[in-house]
């Protein structure tokens, strides 16, 4: 426990000396900070995936009400008999209007209502009785609504829209994490950065005195070269760590939509390093199966097939339709002459009709077969898709194991480069010292790089554990966050 807070003490202090050189090489203006949970609300808001998700479900959403208007009634007005025309004797034939209302309805039970007004003429009040209207309601006979087509575009408009909430939800997680990750990578940059201008001003100052010692004839040409070709190296290691660490800002400022990354100073996520309990596999297995996003559709795409294959079956048999057609008194009779002005009586009138593919060349026999097949290759995926699943899921806990032992590695190496920081530390205090600042300081940014090492182990780890709850289910972000302020390492 001693150590981890010795290890939370060296990064706290590599993080303060980090900000204090940014501040310095920044803009005069004090940077806005920005917590780990503003972050995380900036980019659901900015981060390209989570715009893309929402766009998508927007445009589903107005699917879903085209097809749900499948159901909706229909009410069409149209106007004619608006032209003129004048004969060959000159006389005028002037419009005359007539206006025509239709209405008509589908129910989800498959009953389709439809109402039809005409009045022939609306210019001549002694043709104002003169108009024609019926009510009719069809109904297949021998057909499940459900298989309807309009019915099986509602169910996949609604399935689409489910399984854009899903992706949604677990795009959130999955940005979430990719900010975590990023924020981590940044502040390791930096820190990065600092040890390589530390160690550039060692390697300054280092040929500075070779200039004098070569001057006064005491140091050979060989080490003189080797103290310029140290220099030119640390040079070129302290901008190689710069150029990472403006790329690692640049690429978190594009997630959060920050037109100046470099105006902002983040929350210190180095400090959390809990290492949770993965859980039981055969528990975890169950959960991931259960949430996978994969798995829910090819369901889907089973029972869809499965509907299909049965429509499919319906319309290779006999066909019926049931039509009632209702015409009230005082329309015109369509039986009669055709310029008759004689009301007629109300009529209603019952239709049926029945048809059966004698002879078609095989074709519905291939279609069903088609059909068939189809929910063979979804029950297929369906049992591929949840054999995926339980593979990653075992897959992800070999990589937390073999990952809990890189951090049991590293910090072993961090504990030996204590121990010789403390040996270097002793050899200095010695009356006649045995050991010069150029080796605590040598020692101390050895300890600070034996520190990033196991924080990058305890990242990795926590990447496997966060990509394993989220296929589960909502990330358990306090389980991972909790622990800052002072959890223990899992063992």
């Amino acid at each position: 426990m001693r150590r981890v807070r010795a290890v939370r003490k060296l990064t706290a202090a590599l993080l303060a000396l980090a900000a204090a050189w940014l501040a310095g090489a920044g803009a005069a203006a004090a940077p806005r900070y920005l917590s780990l949970h503003e972050a995380w609300a900036l980019a659901e808001e900015h981060h390209p995936r989570m715009v893309e998700a929402r766009r998508n479900l927007a445009a589903l959403e107005r699917e879903l009400q085209q097809r749900e208007n499948a159901y909706a009634p229909v009410v069409n007005l149209s106007i004619g008999g608006l032209s003129a025309s004048v004969d060959p004797e000159g006389d005028w034939r002037w419009p005359s209007p007539s206006a025509s209302l239709s209405a008509s309805v589908k129910l989800p039970a498959g009953v389709t209502i439809t109402l039809q007004a005409t009045s022939p003429s609306l210019s001549s009040p002694s043709s104002s009785n003169n108009w024609r209207g019926s009510v009719q309601v069809q109904y297949p006979l021998f057909r499940s609504p459900e298989l309807d087509g309009d019915a099986q575009a509602l169910r996949q408009a609604r399935q689409s829209l489910e399984a854009a909430r899903r992706e949604l939800e677990q795009r959130r997680d999955e940005v979430r994490a990719a900010v975590l990750a990023a924020m981590q990578a940044e502040q390791i940059a930096a820190a990065r950065l600092r040890l390589a201008e530390a160690a550039y001003a060692d390697a300054v100052a280092s040929w500075e005195l070779a200039q004098r010692q070569m001057a006064l004839g005491i140091m050979t040409e060989a080490e003189y070269l080797a103290a310029q070709v140290d220099l030119l190296r640390a040079e070129q290691e302290r901008l190689s760590a710069e150029r990472a660490w403006q790329a690692r800002r640049r690429e978190l400022g594009d997630m959060l939509g920050l037109d100046d990354a470099f105006a902002y100073e983040f929350e210190d996520v180095l400090a959390v390093t809990a290492m949770p309990d993965p859980g039981d596999p055969e528990a975890a297995v169950e959960r991931a199966v259960a949430n996978s996003l994969t798995v829910w559709e090819r369901r889907q795409s089973v029972e869809t097939a499965e509907m299909q294959l049965a429509a499919e079956r319906e319309r290779s048999g006999l066909t019926a339709q049931l039509s009632a057609t209702y015409t009230p008194r005082g329309a015109v009779d369509e039986q009669g002459p055709p310029n008759s002005q004689t009301p007629s009586r109300s009529v209603f009138r019952v239709d049926v009709s029945i048809s059966y593919p004698l002879y078609d060349a095989g074709q519905r026999r291939l279609a069903l077969q088609a059909r068939e097949e189809a929910v063979e290759r979804a029950r297929e995926q369906l049992a591929q898709a949840e054999q995926d699943v339980r593979s990653r899921v075992a897959d992800l806990f070999v990589q937390l194991e073999d990952a809990r032992r890189d951090v049991e590695i590293a910090s072993l190496d961090l504990r030996r480069a204590e121990l010789e920081m403390a040996a270097v530390l002793r050899q200095a205090e010695l009356a006649v010292a045995a050991a010069g600042q150029d080796d605590v300081e040598r020692a101390r940014r050895n300890v600070v790089r034996a520190e990033l090492s196991y924080l990058e182990a305890v990242q990795r780890y926590q990447a496997r554990w966060i990509e394993l709850q989220r296929l589960q289910g909502p990330v358990p972000w306090e389980q991972l966050l909790g622990a800052a302020a002072g959890g223990e390492v899992w063992r």
